[in-house]
């Protein structure tokens, strides 16, 4: 542009010196150097950062396609290059074994409700034999007080066979003497009688006596026995309620320290797996459920779909192709046509005065002649060299080249005028923003940025 215009001033001075308006001398000789070194200083280094330009390219996003489950391809219905909508289908997975799984679950789940009633059932008739066992023990401590009673009254029943006993004993020894005295007071009246010294009437009265208490004898020798086998009997009632006494303590204290602890125990355990819960769920049900929504996000995702509106590029899958998911291979190349970005490089010298939203033109080798209004949409401030990669190494400052990087600008064009989604992806061109300041130097940045679009109908 420098050089145009330097042609445009010598073709205006060699006009003056013909008509004679001015005398050709050393000065203007050497005016055309001094108007090219104005115009460097005046007009385009001000220009570099008041109006900055730099080569634009069209971006696209590709989306590298890999399913997120793996199976053999049954169909694969779209073709390459042609239109695509948010959803459409991609290629279909062979859905059988996904399909199985999720029914599977689906009768896994059914079965794991129904568990779930039966270990509520289960924790309720543990519940019951709990109750039951405590029912149980106050009944037997019931009976082991029953029994002391019954130990107490049997004791009471043989000590008083006993009295009984000492008593008859005293009489039968009470009466075995008054026997045998009566024996000898008898014996001595038969013998007074037989000397002539006694009389029948006092034999009699003897005889009467001695029969009395020999009769009395024999009675009080059947009541001794009488008594002593009450003791006997008595004894071995005692001997009967003790053991019944000690058997009943034995089973309330089996009751107590194991039957009852054994029934809790297991209550406790049935309580806790009927009352697994979370989220108002049983933990089965809720581990299968998570399963069978797994399962079928498998099954859903046999279908693969396209991720936004676009289309494929060079479509090589065909049906019977084994895919799987596998980060490091992709299996069909989709390009998103919602999103199409527009980047202009621009030196970081140039940038100070660059903010989003200013004006900007922006010019294709695809569509020459043309020049399109646009938008400063944000500003890239991230270079290649200024990227840091994850290393277990420490990261090594080189000055061996000190050129800055250019930094990208991204455009927005004007969408009344044309709608950027239909431009190629990898389209180049040029591109100028107009900032806030020498605001002068647009007029030439406008001009050169027609004339490259100009020039783009005969530079590739």
């Amino acid at each position: 542009m420098i050089i145009f215009l330097t042609l445009l001033y010598i073709g205006a001075l060699a006009l003056a010196v013909k008509i004679g308006l001015i005398r050709l001398n050393l000065f203007w000789k050497l005016s055309p150097l001094l108007w090219m070194l104005l115009l460097f200083i005046a007009l385009f280094l001000p220009m570099q950062w008041g109006a900055p330009s730099g080569t634009a390219n069209v971006f696209r996003y590709v989306v590298e396609i890999v399913p997120n489950v793996s199976g053999e391809v049954i169909d694969v219905p779209v073709e390459p290059l042609k239109p695509l909508k948010q959803g459409d289908i991609l290629f279909q997975i062979d859905p059988e074994p996904f399909q199985a799984r999720v029914d599977q679950l689906k009768a896994q789940l059914e079965a794991t409700i129904q568990n779930v009633e039966q270990l509520r059932a289960s924790a309720d008739a543990a519940e019951a034999t709990v109750r039951k066992t405590e029912d149980d023990i106050e009944i037997k401590k019931e009976q082991v007080k029953g029994a002391a009673a019954a130990v107490v009254i049997a004791e009471a029943s043989r000590q008083t066979s006993e009295s009984n006993l000492s008593k008859a004993t005293s009489l039968v020894t009470d009466l075995r003497v008054q026997v045998d005295a009566a024996k000898r007071e008898l014996d001595r009246q038969e013998q007074l009688l037989q000397d002539g010294a006694g009389s029948k009437s006092d034999v009699d009265a003897a005889q009467v006596a001695y029969t009395s208490l020999l009769s009395q004898w024999h009675s009080a020798q059947a009541d001794l026995r009488s008594a002593e086998q009450a003791v006997t009997a008595a004894i071995a009632a005692l001997d009967a309620e003790k053991a019944n006494a000690s058997t009943v303590d034995l089973e309330l204290k089996q009751l107590v320290n194991a039957e009852l602890p054994r029934v809790q125990a297991i209550a406790r355990e049935a309580k806790l797996a009927a009352e697994s819960m979370i989220d108002g769920e049983h933990t089965t049900v809720a581990d299968v459920r998570a399963q069978l929504a797994a399962a079928q996000y498998d099954l859903d995702q046999s279908t693969v779909r396209a991720p936004s509106e676009g289309q494929v590029a060079y479509l090589t899958l065909r049906p019977g192709q084994r895919v799987a998911n596998l980060p490091m291979r992709s299996w069909m190349a989709f390009i998103d046509t919602e999103k199409t970005e527009i980047a202009v490089a621009i030196n970081q010298y140039a940038l100070r005065n660059v903010r989003p939203g200013q004006a900007a033109e922006v010019t294709f080798k695809l569509k020459p002649g043309e020049v399109f209004p646009a938008t400063v949409d944000r500003i890239n401030y991230m270079a290649p060299s200024g990227q840091l990669q994850p290393s277990g190494q420490i990261t090594a400052t080189s000055a061996a080249d000190p050129t800055a990087e250019p930094l990208g600008v991204v455009l927005a064009l004007d969408g009344s005028v044309m709608d950027q989604s239909l431009l190629a992806g990898g389209a180049k061109g040029s591109a100028a923003i107009y900032t806030d300041n020498m605001k002068a130097t647009h007029v030439i940045r406008r001009v050169m940025l027609r004339m490259d679009a100009w020039l783009n109908y005969i530079i590739p």
